[in-house]
Parts: C-alpha cells; sequence; structure tokens
C-alpha cells in the first residue's frame, strides 16, 4: 500500500485531485451551491418564496410513513434497490423525482445545501466530461440519448448523498439485501429450467460441461455477475456487523445465495473481481486473513466444480473464442486510439462504432471496447479518463482514509464493504465495459455515494 502511495502515477493524481477541489471550492457556482456566500446564492429568489412553494407542493417534501425521510430519499432508495429488476426508463424516471425533489428541496429550505464530499467536484466533472464528448461526437444524434442517461446516472450520486438516506440506511442496505435474493433466485430459475431460455453466452466446443450461464434480470451473465459483485461485499458487511444472530443468519443465507448465483454466470471476470474483493475485505479487516486468503485459493482444486476450475484455467487461452475476441478487439480500440486518443471520437457505442468498423483487426466487430478504462478513453479521450481516475483516487482517499480514522466498528466494517465492493468491480472492468448496461453503472455510482453515506455513520479521531 506505502509503495503504492509512493509512486509519481498516484502522486500526480493526487495533487491533481487537490488543485481541482481548490478550484471548485473558490468558484462561484462552488460557493454557491455549498451556500458559503448565501446573500448571494443562486437559490436566494426561491428562498424568498419557500412558505409558498411549500404550500403549493402540499407537504410533499416531507411526507412518508416513516418521520424523517424525505419523499427525494423515497425515490433515492427506490432507484437502487429496483434497479436491476425495473426497465431502464423506469429507473430514469425514480432518478429524476429523486433529483427534481432534491432540487425542489435547495429552491425552497434556506439551511438546505449539498451535502460536503470530497467527491462533489469530481462528479461533477466527470458529467461535464460526458456532455462535452456527446455534444463533439462523430455521432451527435447517436450520441445524445445515452450521454444524457448517463448524465442522469452519474449525477445521481448527489441523490444518494444529498437526499437524507443516512437517516434510514439500515432498512435501505436491507432492501438492498432482498432484492440481490430475488434477482438471484430467479438466476436458479433459470438454472433449473434452461431449455426455456434460448442464450447460452459460453463457447461450447471448449467447455462442453457448461449448458447454461445464468443471466436473471439483466440479460447477459457477465452484467448479472457485475451486479452481484456489488452486492456480495454489502451483504458480507452486514454480516460481520449484525447485532444479533437473526440478522447474522439472515446476512449469511443472502451472501451465500447470491454467491452461487454469481458462479452461475460462469463469468471468469466476474471471479476474478470476487476474489479480488474478498482479498480487499479480509486483509482491510485484518491483515492476519492474508494467509487464510492464500491457503483458501491454494485449495480451490479441491472443493470447486470441474466446470468453475475449467473457466478459471482458460484465462489468456486464445482457443477460446470469447478471450481470443476481446484481445483482438483491444489492438483494433488501441488503433484507433493513435488517431482519436486525445479528443475521444464521442460518448456511447453509436459514435463507437461509426469510427471502429475502419481499425477492427481481423473483421472482429464489437459495439464496444469491452474494457471499461479503454471504452472511456475512446469516448472522450485523455480528459476523461483523468477526470475518471481522479474521480477513483479520491474515493479511494476518502474510504481508506475513514477506515483508518473509524472508532465505530461496525461503521468501519460498512466502509471496508464499500471498498471492496468497488474494487471487485474495477477488476472485472479490466475485461469488459461494465457501464453498458445503465442499470448497472447506476449502481455503481450509488455506490460511491453509499461510501459517503457509510464514512458518517460512525466517529472517527482527529486525522491529524
Amino acid at each position: 500500500m506505502n509503495r503504492l502511495k509512493n509512486s509519481p502515477i498516484f502522486q500526480f493524481l493526487l495533487r491533481l485531485d487537490g488543485l481541482l477541489c481548490d478550484a471548485w471550492n473558490r468558484s462561484l457556482p462552488g460557493r454557491w451551491l455549498t451556500c458559503q456566500d448565501a446573500t448571494r446564492s443562486v437559490f436566494t429568489p426561491a428562498r424568498m418564496l419557500a412558505p409558498r412553494v411549500r404550500g403549493l407542493l402540499g407537504g410533499a417534501l416531507g411526507w412518508f410513513p416513516m418521520p424523517g425521510f424525505p419523499v427525494e430519499a423515497l425515490f433515492a432508495a427506490a432507484a437502487l434497490v429496483l434497479a436491476p429488476i425495473l426497465p431502464t426508463m423506469a429507473v430514469l424516471a425514480l432518478v429524476c423525482l429523486c433529483m427534481g425533489f432534491s432540487l425542489l428541496r435547495l429552491a425552497s429550505d434556506r439551511d438546505a445545501a449539498l451535502s460536503p464530499s470530497p467527491l462533489n467536484v469530481h462528479i461533477a466533472l466527470y458529467a461535464v466530461v460526458i456532455f462535452w464528448s456527446t455534444a463533439t461526437s462523430v455521432n451527435l444524434r447517436g450520441s445524445l440519448l445515452s450521454g444524457m442517461l448517463t448524465m442522469a446516472f452519474v449525477l445521481f450520486f448527489y441523490g444518494v448523498t444529498s437526499s437524507g438516506l443516512e437517516r434510514h440506511l439500515d432498512k435501505v442496505l436491507w432492501l438492498l439485501l432482498a432484492a440481490g435474493v430475488g434477482v438471484s433466485l430467479y438466476g436458479f430459475y433459470q438454472a433449473c429450467f434452461p431449455e426455456r431460455y434460448s442464450d447460452v453466452w459460453t463457447d461450447t466446443d471448449l467447455f462442453s460441461a457448461i449448458a447454461f450461464r445464468v443471466y436473471s434480470t439483466l440479460a447477459n451473465p457477465n452484467v448479472l455477475g457485475e451486479y452481484l459483485l456489488l452486492m456480495i461485499p454489502i451483504a458480507c458487511s452486514m454480516l460481520f456487523s449484525a447485532d444479533s444472530r437473526k440478522e447474522r443468519i439472515l446476512c449469511l443465507l443472502a451472501a451465500g445465495i447470491m454467491g452461487v448465483c454469481l458462479i452461475l454466470t460462469y463469468s471468469r471476470g466476474c471471479y476474478l473481481g470476487l476474489l479480488f474483493a474478498a482479498a480487499v475485505f479480509l486483509v482491510l479487516l485484518d491483515r492476519r486473513f492474508l494467509f487464510l486468503g492464500i491457503l483458501a485459493v491454494a485449495l480451490c482444486p479441491l472443493y470447486l466444480p470441474d466446470s468453475v476450475i475449467d473457466r478459471f484455467a482458460s484465462i489468456g487461452n486464445m482457443a477460446d473464442s470469447s478471450t481470443s475476441y476481446r484481445v483482438r478487439i483491444w489492438l483494433g480500440s488501441l488503433a484507433m486510439l493513435k488517431d482519436f486518443g486525445f479528443s475521444g471520437v464521442g460518448f456511447g457505442t453509436n459514435a463507437f462504432n461509426t469510427i471502429y468498423p475502419t481499425y477492427a483487426m481481423h473483421g472482429v466487430y464489437t459495439v464496444h471496447a469491452h474494457n471499461l478504462f479503454l471504452q472511456i478513453l475512446c469516448d472522450s479521450g485523455i480528459v476523461g479518463l483523468l477526470v475518471f481516475l481522479g474521480l477513483l483516487v479520491s474515493f479511494y482517499r476518502m474510504m481508506l482514509t475513514a477506515i483508518r480514522h473509524e472508532l465505530d466498528g461496525r461503521a468501519r466494517i460498512m466502509q471496508i464493504g464499500g471498498v471492496s465492493a468497488v474494487s471487485g468491480f474495477l477488476v472485472q472492468s479490466l475485461t469488459d465495459y461494465t457501464f453498458y448496461n445503465y442499470r448497472v453503472m447506476l449502481l455503481f455510482f450509488g455506490m460511491l455515494g453509499l461510501g459517503v453515506l457509510f464514512t458518517r455513520m460512525g466517529i472517527q479521531e482527529d486525522a491529524a
């Protein structure tokens, strides 16, 4: 960890993070949104009409059966919990309602402001990058819808952190587990009746033992695996921090059900992501778990099914059509970046496919680069990639600082779970474009927001 922190790349990104945050705090929008100068705030005219606004809304801003649970928090929770189940546009409606009510509260409440977070400026900058790459796309019409959807789901981070969701965070986490279990049980149903589904999603010549890969409500086994990578560490965190035996049993069952469902996706990238997430979780929890993890990995052949072992062993095997397909896509994308690496081709798969076929290797065509970081570079160039990396550095800096100085044991475990979930997801992102599914992308930025809420759960000692 110390070697990583002392590396030139990490220090450069850390310095860039500090410069951007300082510039934002001194800027007029930054002062407006954080109400550092309330007399000149952009919301001052609306706040003068606060009583009238509240009257027109009929008290809707504070309505919900649970006291202290604002309506914008209700929509934020609904978007997080129902994202893997509802269609994308229905989730977008929930996000818009959450953001709309949040803006109304900012406009009508003199004391309201964006909740302070080190990630605020980075999220705003990434939204600006998406807007710019959409506006300058080589295929503007094709980029418009995906760009606007992505901007809305990225900005949902503010809905999670500033809607008052932390007041009922425990209830939201239990609902997230319930949704994860429901999605997984539907995956089990698919595994029991594969003849009712036509998609196999695997190279049957190389993996004859794998007859079917489950995908549940997310239409693709890799996407289902990405969703479970975000949920399983949260279930494990709740397991380790549970107060009663009943809660521990429920969390253990939820983690086990989702873990088995992830195995049935047969997604090698997700397998690696889950192993990495588990390693991060255990090492941050107690360094002595490192040796136990090494032993567990060494004994894998004794307890894992042959079909899973075969999938692991095939990593890097160019005879596998999936592996060779990805490698050729990466080579074609890198060839395209020689001409478009600085500015990118524009946001979204439509812009990517306008240019990529010219550079495709051996006639291998695709809708995206099958690597999140490579796709961001193709979409918005080096600036977009640096902004996204700065966002990740800021997240890890915030979370690791909180973990180091946290005095509350339960809060510390939840913070470890948030770091583990994001880490496992990013490992899978090396082999797939994990933002291709908008609902999973929403959950990723929602997880960043939940990470911010986890840092507020306990009491931290003075970092100085």
